[in-house]
């Protein structure tokens, strides 16, 4: 899991706002009362099979321009002259305060998206580019690295959502999808070694020697 707090006085950072891929605005950090971001592949442990969205908390003075219902939302970091992108989000809730000036939204990455139900079935690679066109991304370099095996999504799963699908992906790999902090659909795999057998009776049973399981 990955958090971030503004109250670590980043020497620079900003919310900046759009409405598609259009610029609306930018909050500097002048003007942001709080700022907390999650990114987690594994909600709990680490296990396969995982598709987790990341969150954004915000609080900043109400700006001059206006903010579009589900405007994406990049948090972005300056330091030592070279700008960072430390998460895309989309907004899900928002409150002001009146008394104070100052506007509250909690957001979600794209991965929220994917409880639509998936777009198409087939081959894993291309069922995963249609999945990251549904969630308005591409896929990261790590999906296209590490699924090479060309599983079949069967026509079966149609009404299962994208995130399910991801799920069953990620534990067929050995790993989990997220959204990364550049907004791409990315995968963690654990490094696993070559797959073993053992000699077993007819029920499945693991045939021993002196207490020890035998490799075929």
């Amino acid at each position: 899991m990955s958090t971030w707090n503004a109250g670590e006085k980043a020497p620079n950072y900003s919310l900046d706002f759009y409405n598609g891929n259009t610029t609306v605005g930018s909050v500097p950090r002048t003007e942001i009362v709080n700022l907390e971001l999650q990114r987690t592949v594994f909600s709990e442990k680490p296990t396969v099979g995982q598709a987790n969205a990341g969150e954004l908390d915000a609080t900043f003075i109400v700006p001059s321009f206006t903010i579009p219902r589900m405007a994406k939302v990049k948090v972005t970091l300056v330091y030592d002259g070279t700008t960072y992108t430390l998460g895309v989000f989309y907004i899900d809730t928002r409150s002001t305060d009146p008394t104070s000036n100052t506007l509250t939204i909690h957001c979600y990455d794209a991965m929220l998206m994917a409880e639509q139900a998936v777009p198409t079935t087939g081959t894993d690679i291309t069922v995963l580019g249609a999945i990251a066109t549904q969630l308005q991304t591409t896929l990261d370099a790590s999906v296209t690295a590490a699924i090479t095996n060309a599983y079949t999504i069967p026509a079966t799963m149609a009404q299962d959502s994208s995130r399910d699908v991801l799920q069953a992906i990620g534990a067929a790999y050995g790993g989990s999808f997220f959204i990364t902090k550049d907004g791409l659909l990315g995968f963690a795999g654990f490094s696993v070694g070559a797959e073993t057998f053992y000699l077993c009776d007819e029920f499945g049973n693991a045939i021993t020697f002196g207490g020890d399981r035998i490799l075929v």
